[in-house]
């Protein structure tokens, strides 16, 4: 299989059939010349859009009726990307089509009442009433439909002597179907469509099989071709579907969809796969699909940096105006980004994380998000823990927020543990699937979640007080060290409450329950409740060996919440456990870092990267890049450092060394900076 190219761009086209004289401005010089001011060498074109409507001559569906006759207007923005060497896989919609389900009623997904299924869509609405933006009507892949689409890809993998790739949208949009197809199919095979769990069998068993089918129709045709299922194709939390696709697209709109730091995590967890990834944004403001919306080039060319951080290949996506004429504007911002990309993407690929922390990764996407967001304000470096046998390379491992550990994952973690590994448990964290007790042998007892709304953890003090404390109530565990100075003395409040547990080992904190939760018949004041006096009979975070075990949701708290003193407390934490980590900078919260190997060509890389999205309404805008000075960086390098690069710059750095520890000054930080290490 071909490797993806690195800057790519998705070109919608979701052209109503109100839209006439459709392609007409198209012009093959102008197209290439806007490619061509995008440094772009790879663009996805349109096959078939939403409405409908194929832009190619078709006996399985329908043209555009505001096209020419018999044109065929993907196959020529094909030819015209060969033509200068840019690659152009063709798009195909699957689980939204108006036309078809105008057509065909019958091929509509269903809910279990039996109602259609859809997404901002009114069935009762009149037809000149308002329509929300992103309103689609869901089609099922299963029954007549599935052999369409067969049918379809067919037609076009005999029509195109040369097929670089097919991107199928909107695939997996929701996770069962009552449809009279489905129900059918159920019964057939035994299952119950009354039962939830049987229709969502029967959904992973029908969309299995159209995606299979559809693979081997591309394979025959075109065995190099590249495959895309997208909407869920490059999400974690299902995996069931990462083998049908050669390749990942994670698609994002990072202004509004997850922000700036939904990448990281999804990356580190694609590039464990073994198969090449790409991070999607798109060059408008607010929402894909949205004409006149723009992103400054700075904030693109930020955005594409920040992928190629995380190895990530670029896909920026763009919609073509209906007349088929290519907006210079749009390919003058990609532009920008993408010379940068140029630059430096040689330097970002295929490349070996050097992070000694790993984090288990969660079905659950914001939780994921969380624990992410929270290391990455702490500027420590993390890779995701991809199986049992990747454990035993990591130093520590953090289980975030309430994740449950199967069995034989309750086992690897024994052994983990028991061979020199750390473990920072938090909130909730480390128990039996379907059981509230620890999956391991773990230094503590479980006793299930504080019943207060919300309560407060205070730091484990070695002050008089507290030893005179100790001697009076003949508490059973010792405290733990002083209170560091970033981290105020008092109660700090926590917006879920504690899990509680015993045993015995160092306490760095103890919790403070309130006096009572807040309710209607029983409050103080306007918000919470105020803590007691005397401290709850369980700790706020408990060490035991190598075992630390956190009382609260941090990660959750911290990504609702945005609590300095909870990031602060983390990382306090976090030290006691994780020592050596391979890279230590001195960048505001917002500074972003990402330490890898290069082995065959015996180097590392850093990237640092910074800027501070700002909130506008709805959406998180990148506007003001400051420039950080004199920024220093220790970095683990075992090897005999031989050079040290600023990268695109190609401007040598002084360097110190002391042991394994290579400290560096980089003099400016503007949104991105590379440094390349050769040994």
């Amino acid at each position: 299989m071909r490797r993806l190219p690195a800057r790519q761009v998705h070109l919608d086209f979701h052209t109503s059939e109100y839209m006439e004289h459709v392609g007409s401005q198209f012009d093959k010089e102008q197209f290439q010349k806007a490619l061509k001011e995008g440094h772009v060498n790879s663009i996805t074109v349109f096959g078939k859009c939403h409405h409908g409507y194929c832009y190619f001559p078709t006996k399985v569906g329908t043209m555009h009726p505001g096209l020419e006759p018999e044109r065929d207007f993907a196959g020529e923005m094909m030819e015209t990307c060969h033509e200068i060497g840019v690659y152009a896989p063709l798009y195909l919609t699957l689980g939204w089509s108006v036309l078809d389900t105008i057509e065909h009623p019958e091929w509509i997904a269903r809910n279990k009442d039996g109602s259609y299924a859809a997404v901002n869509y009114d069935f009762e609405a009149p037809g000149d009433a308002p329509r929300p933006e992103g309103s689609w009507v869901h089609l099922c892949s299963a029954g007549g439909y599935r052999e369409y689409l067969y049918e379809l890809t067919r037609e076009v993998c005999d029509r195109y002597e040369r097929l670089d790739g097919l991107f199928y949208d909107i695939v997996f949009v929701y996770d069962a179907c009552y449809c009279d197809s489905c129900v059918s199919g159920m019964r057939k095979m035994g299952l119950n469509p009354a039962l939830e769990a049987d229709a969502k069998r029967y959904y992973q068993i029908q969309k299995k099989a159209t995606l299979d089918g559809l693979r081997a129709i591309i394979q025959e045709k075109h065995p190099e071709a590249t495959i895309f299922f997208n909407s869920g194709g490059a999400e974690i939390h299902l995996p069931q579907w990462h083998y049908a696709s050669t390749h990942f697209e994670m698609e994002d709109l990072p202004t509004t969809w997850g922000g700036y730091d939904k990448m990281p995590m999804r990356a580190r967890y694609f590039a464990g796969k073994g198969k090449d990834y790409l991070g999607m944004t798109g060059k408008f403001h607010r929402s894909w699909g949205e004409f006149g919306g723009y992103k400054t080039p700075e904030a693109l060319t930020y955005e594409c940096a920040a992928m190629l951080a995380n190895g990530a290949r670029v896909s920026v996506g763009d919609q073509l105006h209906p007349l088929g004429k290519m907006d210079m504007e749009t390919y003058r911002n990609i532009g920008q980004a993408y010379s940068y990309v140029e630059q430096i993407e040689d330097y970002c690929f295929d490349t070996k994380e050097t992070a000694r922390l790993g984090v288990m990764v969660s079905r659950e996407a914001e939780r994921n998000d969380a624990m992410a967001k929270l290391l990455l304000d702490c500027q420590i470096d993390f890779d995701v823990v991809h199986s049992e046998e990747d454990l035993l390379r990591f130093d520590t491992v953090i289980l975030p927020d309430n994740y449950r550990l199967s069995e034989s994952m309750g086992k690897a973690f024994d052994a983990f543990v028991k061979q020199g590994g750390k473990l920072l448990l938090l909130g909730g964290s480390g128990l039996k699937e379907g059981a509230d007790e620890f999956a391991f042998s773990a230094p503590f007892t479980y006793k299930g979640k504080s019943p207060y709304d919300k309560d407060y953890f205070e730091l484990a003090r070695k002050t008089a007080e507290d030893l005179e404390h100790v001697q009076e109530t003949g508490e059973h565990f010792p405290f733990g060290t002083e209170i560091p100075e970033d981290i105020v003395s008092s109660p700090i409040l926590c917006y879920t409450s504690a899990h509680r547990v015993e045993g015995e080992g160092t306490v760095h904190s103890y919790v403070r329950e309130p006096y009572f939760s807040r309710t209607y018949e029983k409050y103080c004041s306007h918000c919470n409740t105020p803590y007691r006096e005397e401290r709850a009979a369980y700790p706020g975070a408990i060490q035991c060996g190598n075992v630390l075990y956190v009382a609260h949701e941090l990660a959750g708290m911290y990504a609702g919440y945005g609590v300095t003193y909870h990031r602060r407390y983390f990382k306090w934490l976090l030290q006691k456990l994780y020592h050596g980590d391979p890279v230590e900078v001195d960048m505001p919260s917002q500074g972003r870092i990402h330490f890898v190997k290069r082995e065959e060509q015996r180097q590392y890389v850093l990237h640092l990267l910074y800027a501070s999205p700002v909130q506008r309404g709805g959406v998180s805008v990148l506007e003001d890049f400051p420039t950080l000075r004199n920024v220093r960086v220790k970095l683990n390098v075992p090897e005999a450092v031989e050079k040290v690069l600023l990268i695109p710059q190609n401007r040598e750095l002084p360097f110190e060394e002391a042991g394994e520890d290579c400290s560096i000054t980089v003099p400016e930080v503007t949104g991105h900076q590379m440094v390349v290490i050769s040994y």
